[in-house]
């Protein structure tokens, strides 16, 4: 059993045996009790409501624990999810990050088509400056969670990124960023 807290979050992680979950379950539920006991003894307060559960691991780990569909947190009955967003992050259960990158671009996009909206108002520099802090943040925010991660991930995110250098430079269509960058903007 080992722990990981932020600021008002609170994880805890146990390593199971995907043949028999029984054991690591029944040190979760016994885990969870005693925080929820430290926290009520020290004037917080648990949320089990709040709280949620997710198997990490291979597909075949995956489909031996596809029986457990709920787990007994803080005397809470949790089901167990396909993935779960922590400090920005989701994680699915496979670790392969792929619903991550689809926020991300999901976000990415809503941002780059404000800054299209007003981008005739703006010039170069600051276009450049809110695409960097705004959108280009998304991007690079928790980016090395994405090591390893399929081709097609990292096409989505990239397209986003050529999106953006385009919207910064006024280009249009099927313009590359980088002939309508040249070597001023770092992008990628």
């Amino acid at each position: 059993m080992s722990y990981h807290q932020f600021t008002d979050v609170t994880q805890l992680l146990v390593s199971m045996d995907s043949t028999d979950a029984t054991p690591a379950i029944d040190r979760l539920a016994h885990c969870s009790a005693a925080v929820r006991l430290w926290f009520l003894q020290n004037g917080l307060q648990l949320n089990g409501d709040k709280s949620e559960v997710v198997f990490l691991g291979t597909a075949a780990q995956l489909r031996s624990t596809a029986n457990i569909t709920t787990v007994d947190v803080t005397g809470s009955t949790l089901p167990v999810a396909p993935q779960l967003r922590s400090l920005g992050v989701t994680i699915d259960s496979n670790l392969r990050f792929d619903c991550h990158a689809r926020n991300v671009v999901k976000a990415c996009n809503f941002h780059t088509c404000a800054l299209h909206h007003v981008r005739s108002l703006l010039i170069d520099d600051v276009a450049q400056t809110v695409a960097c802090s705004i959108v280009a943040s998304w991007l690079d925010y928790c980016n090395a969670l994405l090591y390893g991660a399929p081709v097609t991930t990292f096409d989505k995110l990239q397209c986003t990124q050529n999106n953006m250098a385009r919207v910064v430079c006024h280009c249009r269509g099927r313009t590359t960023p980088d002939r309508c960058l040249g070597s001023s903007i770092g992008f990628q």
